[in-house]
């Protein structure tokens, strides 16, 4: 597997990485999808692999309006 792995499927976004210097060299994923029970939110599913191969599994979820925002911020990032 490639350290850092990124891709959209279908309506889904996925960013996997393993191993990065500054991380604790464990595995990580985040998977960004629309809500199924509301149109208006998005789901986040962050996972992070432990030492021993546990799996550690965090959800999130953004509005309409959080998405915005979240957008506004990578454009000023990406354009500088």
């Amino acid at each position: 597997m490639n350290r850092h792995q990124t891709s959209n499927q279908d309506q889904w976004f996925h960013s996997r990485y393993d191993g990065e210097d500054r991380d604790d060299g464990c595995p990580n994923e985040l998977s960004i999808k629309p809500s199924q029970e509301d149109a208006s939110r998005l789901e986040i599913l962050l996972t992070n692999v432990g030492f021993k191969g546990e799996t550690y599994d965090n959800t999130f979820s953004l509005t309409r309006e959080d998405a915005r925002l979240l957008q506004d911020f990578l454009q000023k990032w990406l354009n500088n």
